[in-house]
């Protein structure tokens, strides 16, 4: 598993932390799933390091389908919302699977305001979006 820490290294509590590293994100395996876990500010400062570290993630671990954990996101300007719409083309290029779980709604209204909330599979939380990649796999009965 990758360690949850603040891009940039810093390893300050958020309250204390400079508002240019106000996020934090890890990554994790469960079977050939990948799970990232991301906190703080999903904004200009930090949008192209977190699809870049993603991306870095899916080409080394190669999984079948990632799950991104958004639960702790407080934040998410145009450059978040286009880092999602990046890594959701990304994903389809490469058949991953891309599933968003646990949603803030402050998150849920942005994306349903630009018109993304559709192109997005959206589970309420990280094991029903694991299961849910489970179900998406299995041949039909």
């Amino acid at each position: 598993m990758l360690a949850l820490t603040p891009l940039g290294g810093d390893t300050t509590m958020p309250d204390q932390m400079d508002p240019t590293q106000r996020f934090a994100m890890s990554v994790r395996v469960q079977e050939d799933v990948m799970v990232a876990s991301a906190s703080g500010d999903l904004d200009y400062n930090h949008a192209a390091q977190f699809r870049e570290r993603l991306t870095e993630a899916r080409d080394t671990l190669t999984p079948l389908a990632l799950v991104l954990d958004l639960s702790a996101v407080t934040f998410c300007d145009s450059m978040g919302v286009g880092a999602l719409a990046v890594l959701l083309n990304q994903s389809r290029e490469h058949g991953v699977f891309l599933v968003l779980s646990a949603l803030p709604a402050h998150l849920e209204r942005v994306l349903t305001l630009t018109g993304l909330r559709p192109a997005f599979r959206v589970e309420p939380t990280v094991d029903d979006a694991v299961s849910a990649v489970r179900a998406h796999r299995s041949p039909p009965v």
